[in-house]
């Protein structure tokens, strides 16, 4: 069997913006200027003949930057939404498959290991976004849906509290925030789906 795995960005990750709270700096008469990083993907891809395909929903994840609670200007990650991993089988899959799926995994990656900013606090360039763990971790399906397909949820709570931790930077002026939304551009964090079979 050909390996069956999927790379997907999540797609609306990491926006510098106010959820919860406003990034707020004084100025008389500029209207603030935004710039808002977005991110393409390829769609699904399946083998002709395997035991069957992943997806990967992102669609109701937004992870957004705000700033931590109790200050004004320092970053802190908001996580709402989920992450939908399903995988169908092939309706010619074997019968062990369409009872209990395939052994799969998931993995986060960064797409730039060099993903840095340097807030001028003294600690240099730092990491923006460091992952909990890159080892693949398995995927728990249970049982299939009505219509045969497995699924799999990651929260937001458990992204942000077991997967993704983002950096502390002090974005203390409007320039501090367009530099550090320049930087956040430069990166994303990719999840990636696999049976574990490369051949």
């Amino acid at each position: 069997m050909r390996k069956l795995s999927l790379l997907i960005a999540l797609c609306t990750l990491l926006t510098v913006g106010g959820v919860y709270a406003t990034w707020t700096y004084t100025q008389n008469t500029d209207v603030a200027d935004e710039a808002v990083n977005m991110t393409m993907n390829l769609t699904d891809v399946a083998y002709s003949g395997s035991y069957g395909t992943y997806k990967v929903d992102t669609s109701s994840l937004k992870l957004t930057i705000d700033p931590k609670a109790g200050t004004t200007h320092v970053t802190s990650l908001i996580a709402t939404g989920e992450i939908v991993i399903t995988f169908t089988p092939n309706s010619v899959a074997p019968a062990e498959v369409k009872a209990d799926g395939v052994p799969s995994t998931f993995a986060f990656s960064l797409s730039n290991p060099n993903w840095q900013y340097d807030d001028e606090e003294g600690l240099g360039a730092r990491d923006i976004v460091t992952l909990g763990h890159t080892t693949p971790e398995a995927i728990v399906w249970g049982e299939p849906n009505g219509e045969g397909v497995f699924t799999y949820t990651i929260s937001a709570a458990d992204l942000v509290n077991n997967h993704i931790f983002l950096g502390e930077f002090l974005l203390d002026t409007k320039a501090d925030y367009d530099a550090f939304n320049a930087v956040l551009g430069q990166g994303q964090i990719v999840i990636t789906v696999s049976d574990g079979i490369t051949a």
